[in-house]
């Protein structure tokens, strides 16, 4: 069953209470999944409750109880239990969200999941330079273009690398060999075409210049949004042979602007004056595809024409097929790209929130039903830093429960009367590790999320104090 029943339209406060209960998240996140039997969908979401009410701890202090410990490794041994089925629900539920008016961004990324430690999980493959042992895991993120807002996953697909053909092999035995790049347009293909009156973007990295992924978001009726890493052969407006990298490189600047630019590689978050170019192209298939006609697009440059001494300069050269005739549309196209480090984000919500590699298991097959749980438990990470910034002015009372910034007030010495949504996050948020301090930011996924188990424990005892019979 791929299509769950319709999901509620829920108001702020009904959101909130389904991200921070974990019974109701699971419900709705896993209720409609078809395991071929109602009892192994029932043992799925009370698995997935308590998964999801602390991610990173293993699954016998997860599930505690040996009951439900025996439910769970039954349940990652069950064949129909595939990631396609787990996250069934989920994907449904983020295409729906994604379908209404507007632009979103299906933000599209590759990850290694490394389990070169566990020798003996059976059906893994190489990663890295080959020495290591684990799988790869494609995702697709998607997000609101205008605010950034995580709407769920839209697809998500696991594969094993295969090893690489001996110099020795046979030339035909090399060309039918499958590319790992295949992985792009096979995800386009799974997430679909949108329905009426939305507009869906494939955004990706340098990974996605890849003519069979741009063959197939045009096949499935969207656009595309990525970073060049190929220098392809393509036509200048005016008839003029060109390649897509000299022609953006040949264009002179339009307009600049201040770029804060976010930490990287080891070098500070700074502020860049950035140049801004763009130019329609029709981009050439290349010899090894045939029968694909030329992608008519336009090509977006932004630059850093004079950084200071001994940082990276920015200089991204990106591909669209979302049209561009205005200087404004050529910052959006930007803004798009800049979101693109969200999915980045989800894979360390995947890794380092939930552990995915930290789980040891008997085969590749029920690490991968573990991350048909895992996933959509990710994007609930992210959501919780979501609704900490949701309408941040307004009083706590409207999105947090009353025992939430009772308990929030009393452990950090603060009057819980008055206190704002964002003031209650930022507390919570400080209970995980968040200094507060005025270069820090606003607090992340990480430290809200960590401030967020001390103040549900807390509550969970206080509750427990409350049943207990008088002395």
């Amino acid at each position: 069953m791929d299509t769950p029943p319709p999901v509620v339209s829920l108001s702020p406060p009904a959101r909130l209470t389904k991200i921070l209960d974990p019974d109701a998240w699971a419900a709705q996140t896993f209720g409609a999944c078809d395991l071929e039997d109602a009892r192994r969908t029932r043992r799925l979401v009370a698995v997935a409750a308590r998964f999801a009410a602390d991610p990173g701890a293993s699954l016998p202090a997860a599930l505690a109880a040996p009951a439900m410990l025996k439910a769970g490794y039954r349940l990652l041994q069950t064949e129909a239990a595939t990631v396609a089925a787990l996250t069934a629900p989920h994907r449904a539920q983020t295409r729906r969200a994604a379908g209404g008016p507007g632009v979103a961004l299906l933000i599209q990324d590759t990850t290694e999941l490394d389990y070169t430690a566990y020798r003996r999980v059976a059906d893994l493959g190489p990663i890295g330079n080959g020495q290591g042992r684990g799988f790869l895991l494609q995702s697709v993120l998607a997000v609101q273009a205008d605010d950034g807002g995580v709407l769920g996953l839209a697809a998500l697909t696991p594969f094993v690398r295969q090893p690489q053909v001996d110099r020795g092999a046979r030339a035909a035995d090399r060309r039918h060999r499958a590319r790992e790049s295949d992985i792009w347009p096979q995800t386009v293909a799974e997430v679909g075409t949108p329905p009426p009156g939305a507009t869906w973007v494939h955004v990706g990295d340098r990974g996605a210049d890849v003519f069979t992924f741009f063959a197939a978001c045009r096949a499935s009726d969207t656009d595309l949004l990525v970073r060049v890493a190929q220098d392809r052969c393509a036509m200048a407006p005016d008839g003029t042979a060109t390649h897509v990298r000299a022609a953006a490189r040949a264009l002179p600047p339009v307009t600049h602007r201040d770029q804060p630019l976010t930490a990287r590689r080891g070098e500070p978050a700074r502020t860049a004056q950035v140049s801004l170019a763009w130019t329609a192209l029709t981009v050439q298939p290349p010899a090894d595809v045939r029968g694909q006609a030329p992608l008519s697009a336009w090509v977006v440059r932004v630059w850093e024409a004079d950084p200071p001494p001994g940082v990276t300069p920015l200089d991204w050269v990106l591909l669209t097929t979302v049209p561009i005739h205005t200087e404004a549309a050529a910052w959006e196209r930007v803004a798009w790209y800049e979101r693109r480090w969200l999915v980045e984000e989800y894979h360390r919500c995947l890794k380092t929130g939930c552990r995915i590699e930290a789980r040891y298991l008997h085969d590749c097959a029920a690490l991968w039903r573990l991350l048909g749980i895992a996933a959509p438990t990710a994007v609930r990470l992210l959501h919780l830093r979501q609704a900490a910034r949701t309408d941040p002015e307004l009083p706590a009372s409207t999105l947090v429960p009353p025992d939430v910034i009772a308990v929030v007030a009393a452990k950090t010495g603060q009057p819980a009367v008055g206190m704002t949504v964002r003031a209650c996050w930022r507390l919570i948020a400080r209970l995980g590790g968040h200094q507060g301090r005025r270069g820090d930011g606003e607090p992340g996924w990480e430290t809200l999320w960590k401030g967020w188990r001390v103040v549900s424990l807390l509550v969970e005892g206080l509750h427990l104090a409350a049943s207990l019979p008088d002395p």
